[in-house]
């Protein structure tokens, strides 16, 4: 069984001059959806070792998560119309639902010190049809081709502005709570591409939508879709000056971070935030990155950063080895030029 996340999007929407300038950047097209598949860098796999039982379970951020046989008996309470992929229908979902994701993702961007975002009522029918394309095709694709089954021109749009997660089918499909797919694209499946999380972490975002498919198909086999709108709204208008004021940074983890949004083996992060219009000059290319737990340094290696178009155009990440719940670290970032300040430090830890 394999979960997906689908690709990265290219593309700094809130900069852009005006929003005809939206144009949609994606990085590695159509994914297929075969045993054989070879995964692209940004996407998130999580296989099972045996699939061979119901009783399986799912590796799951370092843990093992249990399929969960009640949650799916009642994935119909999400919706006020259930799906049916098999007519091309992608179902209502529940006002509660809706809100319920929202309070999760809000409460998320609030441990980073970011503005909560609303919900975009007038995206939520592109969304929903976005999750449809992609349950209805076992697959993930940012630019669905229209001979794909319950394509409509107005899901394959959303499919481009949004984060997608789901493309499998299997009897044996774990379900993911709100905060379980939130951590899927935070976390990006430990991988070096980490466009999705700062998509969420933009400090500049300020509404989002959500469309979930999730349904047991007769059989047995379950889908389960969702697709998170982040840029192009319906109506929305360029610039900031509607927006909140950014902090300084956004890092990732920070502060007392909850264990189930992280894993050790993931890239850790940071992105100037302030004054949008110098994002993508800010240059990580002579940053030095030093992380101590008040008693040693630990090592910290591959380093990568880009000015690319994900949320906020700069961003450095790296991996470091030793981290442990329970421990609080000092992360100290110097070297970077073109920023309103040369080095900045924060801490966090990571909680059980």
């Amino acid at each position: 069984m394999r979960t997906r996340t689908g690709n990265s999007l290219k593309l700094r929407a809130f900069c852009r001059a005006s929003a005809a300038a939206f144009a949609l950047l994606v990085a590695g097209g159509t994914v297929p959806a075969t045993a054989q598949y070879d995964p692209e860098p940004d996407e998130v796999i999580i296989e099972d070792s045996d699939t061979s039982s119901p009783a399986s379970s799912v590796p799951y951020h370092g843990g093992i998560a249990p399929i969960d046989e009640h949650a799916w008996s009642n994935t119909a309470s999400l919706y006020a119309q259930p799906p049916d992929p098999a007519h091309c229908i992608a179902g209502v979902l529940r006002p509660e639902t809706k809100f319920r994701f929202l309070d999760a993702f809000n409460a998320l961007r609030a441990r980073h010190g970011l503005a909560p975002v609303r919900y975009n009522e007038a995206a939520d029918l592109s969304a929903g049809e976005a999750a449809l394309i992609m349950a209805t095709n076992n697959a993930l694709s940012h630019d669905p081709p229209p001979n794909w089954t319950c394509w409509t021109a107005a899901g394959a749009s959303a499919a481009g502005s949004s984060n997608l997660l789901g493309g499998v089918s299997s009897p044996y499909l774990t379900y993911e709570d709100d905060n379980a797919i939130l951590a899927e694209w935070l976390i990006e499946g430990d991988g070096d591409e980490i466009g999705h999380r700062r998509w969420m972490l933009d400090p500049y975002l300020d509404q989002t939508a959500l469309g979930r498919v999730i349904a047991v198909l007769p059989g047995g086999t379950r889908v389960d879709s969702v697709v998170m709108k982040v840029f192009d709204f319906p109506g929305m208008s360029p610039g900031h000056a509607h927006l909140p004021n950014a902090p300084e940074f956004v890092a990732w983890p920070q502060g007392e971070y909850p264990a189930v949004f992280f894993s050790p083996r993931a890239r850790l992060s940071f992105s100037v935030s302030q004054n949008p219009d110098a994002f993508a000059k800010v240059d990580f290319s002579e940053a030095r990155v030093s992380i101590r737990d008040g008693e040693r340094n630990l090592p910290v290696r591959d380093q990568l950063w880009d000015n690319e178009g994900y949320g906020v155009a700069n961003c450095l990440s790296w991996r470091v080895d030793g981290l442990v719940s329970g421990r609080t670290y000092t992360v100290t970032i110097s070297g970077i030029r073109d920023a309103p300040r040369d080095h900045y430090s924060y801490t966090f830890g990571i909680l059980n």
